[in-house]
Protein backbone atom coordinates (compact mmCIF):
# COMPACT_ATOMS: atom_id res chain seq x y z
CA UNK A 1 0.00 0.00 0.00
CA UNK A 2 1.01 3.09 -0.74
CA UNK A 3 1.77 5.94 1.16
CA UNK A 4 -0.92 8.08 -0.44
CA UNK A 5 -3.70 5.06 0.04
CA UNK A 6 -2.41 4.76 3.79
CA UNK A 7 -2.97 8.52 4.85
CA UNK A 8 -6.49 8.43 2.72
CA UNK A 9 -7.44 5.33 5.03
CA UNK A 10 -6.05 6.86 7.97
CA UNK A 11 -8.45 10.23 6.81
CA UNK A 12 -11.10 7.93 6.04
CA UNK A 13 -11.13 6.24 9.86
CA UNK A 14 -10.53 9.69 11.59
CA UNK A 15 -13.46 10.95 9.91
CA UNK A 16 -15.67 7.33 10.52
CA UNK A 17 -14.43 7.61 14.28
CA UNK A 18 -15.45 11.12 14.39
CA UNK A 19 -18.73 11.01 13.06
CA UNK A 20 -19.62 7.39 15.63
CA UNK A 21 -18.58 9.67 18.42
CA UNK A 22 -21.20 13.04 17.52
CA UNK A 23 -23.68 11.19 15.38
CA UNK A 24 -26.01 12.46 17.56
CA UNK A 25 -25.29 16.10 17.63
CA UNK A 26 -24.45 16.21 13.67
CA UNK A 27 -27.69 14.54 12.97
CA UNK A 28 -29.80 16.69 15.28
CA UNK A 29 -28.12 19.77 14.02
CA UNK A 30 -28.54 18.77 10.70
CA UNK A 31 -32.16 17.94 10.91
CA UNK A 32 -33.18 21.12 12.98
CA UNK A 33 -31.20 24.43 12.90
CA UNK A 34 -29.09 23.78 9.29
CA UNK A 35 -31.30 22.95 7.04
CA UNK A 36 -33.99 25.64 7.90
CA UNK A 37 -31.59 27.82 7.88
CA UNK A 38 -29.94 27.24 4.60
CA UNK A 39 -33.66 27.15 3.18
CA UNK A 40 -34.26 30.51 4.79
CA UNK A 41 -31.21 32.40 3.21
CA UNK A 42 -31.71 31.07 -0.16
CA UNK A 43 -35.60 31.84 -0.39
CA UNK A 44 -34.47 35.16 0.17
CA UNK A 45 -31.74 35.18 -2.39
CA UNK A 46 -33.81 33.41 -5.45
CA UNK A 47 -37.60 33.26 -4.08
CA UNK A 48 -38.78 33.11 -7.94
CA UNK A 49 -36.08 30.13 -9.07
CA UNK A 50 -37.52 28.33 -6.03
CA UNK A 51 -40.55 28.40 -6.61
CA UNK A 52 -40.14 27.57 -10.41
CA UNK A 53 -38.39 24.38 -8.82
CA UNK A 54 -41.42 23.64 -6.72
CA UNK A 55 -43.50 23.87 -9.50
CA UNK A 56 -41.53 21.34 -11.39
CA UNK A 57 -40.69 18.83 -8.85
CA UNK A 58 -44.01 18.94 -6.90
CA UNK A 59 -43.92 16.94 -3.31
CA UNK A 60 -46.34 14.49 -4.11
CA UNK A 61 -44.76 13.15 -7.29
CA UNK A 62 -40.77 13.50 -6.35
CA UNK A 63 -41.31 13.04 -2.82
CA UNK A 64 -43.91 11.30 -0.89
CA UNK A 65 -43.52 7.98 -2.52
CA UNK A 66 -39.74 7.77 -2.45
CA UNK A 67 -40.40 8.97 1.74
CA UNK A 68 -42.83 5.85 1.83
CA UNK A 69 -40.11 3.66 -0.11
CA UNK A 70 -37.59 4.73 2.30
CA UNK A 71 -39.51 3.89 5.46
CA UNK A 72 -40.56 0.33 3.98
CA UNK A 73 -37.01 -0.40 3.42
CA UNK A 74 -35.88 0.37 7.20
CA UNK A 75 -38.83 -1.39 8.01
CA UNK A 76 -41.07 1.42 9.66
CA UNK A 77 -44.46 1.91 9.25
CA UNK A 78 -47.07 4.00 10.58
CA UNK A 79 -47.70 2.08 13.78
CA UNK A 80 -44.36 2.45 14.74
CA UNK A 81 -43.09 5.44 16.85
CA UNK A 82 -40.88 6.98 14.53
CA UNK A 83 -42.80 7.11 11.73
CA UNK A 84 -43.90 10.63 12.06
CA UNK A 85 -40.56 12.14 12.43
CA UNK A 86 -38.77 10.03 9.76
CA UNK A 87 -41.70 11.18 7.10
CA UNK A 88 -40.76 14.89 8.60
CA UNK A 89 -37.33 14.57 8.24
CA UNK A 90 -38.21 13.23 4.57
CA UNK A 91 -40.47 16.11 3.81
CA UNK A 92 -37.37 18.48 4.83
CA UNK A 93 -34.86 16.93 3.00
CA UNK A 94 -36.93 17.32 0.07
CA UNK A 95 -37.36 21.44 0.60
CA UNK A 96 -34.35 21.53 1.29
CA UNK A 97 -33.02 20.00 -1.77
CA UNK A 98 -35.52 21.91 -3.70
CA UNK A 99 -33.86 24.87 -2.43
CA UNK A 100 -30.33 23.87 -2.39
CA UNK A 101 -30.82 22.69 -6.23
CA UNK A 102 -32.52 26.16 -7.05
CA UNK A 103 -29.69 28.08 -5.80
CA UNK A 104 -26.95 25.87 -7.90
CA UNK A 105 -29.34 25.35 -10.74
CA UNK A 106 -28.65 21.75 -10.77
CA UNK A 107 -30.41 19.42 -13.46
CA UNK A 108 -30.33 16.30 -11.22
CA UNK A 109 -32.60 17.78 -9.03
CA UNK A 110 -35.13 14.04 -8.59
CA UNK A 111 -31.78 12.16 -7.47
CA UNK A 112 -30.39 15.26 -5.09
CA UNK A 113 -33.84 14.77 -3.76
CA UNK A 114 -34.02 10.81 -3.21
CA UNK A 115 -29.88 11.26 -1.78
CA UNK A 116 -31.55 13.56 0.72
CA UNK A 117 -34.35 11.95 2.23
CA UNK A 118 -32.54 8.75 3.08
CA UNK A 119 -29.37 10.94 4.57
CA UNK A 120 -32.27 12.54 6.79
CA UNK A 121 -34.16 9.68 7.49
CA UNK A 122 -31.12 8.22 8.27
CA UNK A 123 -30.45 11.00 10.60
CA UNK A 124 -33.73 11.14 12.05
CA UNK A 125 -33.51 7.40 13.20
CA UNK A 126 -30.52 8.73 14.98
CA UNK A 127 -32.12 11.00 16.72
CA UNK A 128 -35.05 8.83 17.54
CA UNK A 129 -33.28 6.03 19.16
CA UNK A 130 -31.08 8.56 21.52
CA UNK A 131 -31.40 6.58 24.93
CA UNK A 132 -30.43 3.49 22.60
CA UNK A 133 -27.76 4.99 21.32
CA UNK A 134 -26.38 6.50 24.66
CA UNK A 135 -26.48 2.59 25.86
CA UNK A 136 -24.48 1.57 23.39
CA UNK A 137 -21.74 3.91 23.65
CA UNK A 138 -21.50 3.91 27.34
CA UNK A 139 -21.48 0.13 27.89
CA UNK A 140 -25.39 0.05 29.20
CA UNK A 141 -28.39 -1.91 28.67
CA UNK A 142 -31.48 -0.30 27.86
CA UNK A 143 -34.26 -1.47 30.04
CA UNK A 144 -37.80 -0.12 29.67
CA UNK A 145 -40.28 -0.63 32.57
CA UNK A 146 -43.23 -0.51 30.65
CA UNK A 147 -42.60 -2.96 28.31
CA UNK A 148 -45.54 -5.36 27.67
CA UNK A 149 -43.13 -8.46 27.42
CA UNK A 150 -41.63 -9.58 30.97
CA UNK A 151 -38.48 -10.80 29.34
CA UNK A 152 -37.79 -7.30 28.44
CA UNK A 153 -38.54 -6.00 31.90
CA UNK A 154 -35.46 -6.54 33.81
Amino acid sequence: MSSVEQSFQEQKNKSKKYYERNKYRLCYYKLNSYSFDAIEQISKKCSKTVRKYIENYPFEIYADKYIIQELNRYRIYTTHGNYDDCYDAGMIAYLYSVHRCAFMKYNHTEAYIKKMIRIYIICALVIYNETYNICKENGFQEIRLDADVSQYRY
